[in-house]
């Protein structure tokens, strides 16, 4: 309960700035600490799978799901939280990013928001 508390608290401080889709993904992916499991680029990491380059719809679909609570993957639990404290807006940004980063080509490492400093 307590982890669901910090993610919404983390997701409230995003500013969704209007224009700026990609910006706001990038802090959103490795402010929330994507990174940690889906890989600095988004290349995927041990059994966690790859989101760079993955359809912007895709990529809305699956976190709207598991926002919902479903899921087919066995870490939906794991996802679950994440998702729900992100607004719709949020994860248009997000999957925006993650779309338009093929394996790193786009990606740099904010090292000013890298481990949850936004």
């Amino acid at each position: 309960m307590k982890v669901r508390y910090l993610l919404v608290s983390l997701s409230a401080g995003f500013v969704f700035a209007a224009g700026e889709p990609l910006k706001s993904g990038e802090k959103i992916y490795f402010s929330m600490g994507c990174y940690g499991c889906h890989g600095v680029y988004g290349e995927g990491v041990n059994t966690f799978p790859k989101l760079a380059g993955k359809s912007k719809n895709y990529l809305i679909k699956r976190l709207e799901e598991l926002k919902s609570g479903i899921g087919h993957t066995s870490s939906k639990e794991m996802m679950v939280p994440y998702a729900k404290a992100l607004s719709r807006e949020q994860i248009e940004a997000v999957s925006t990013f993650l779309a338009d980063s093929i394996e790193g080509e786009n990606m740099e490492v904010p090292e000013d928001i890298l481990g949850g400093n936004i």
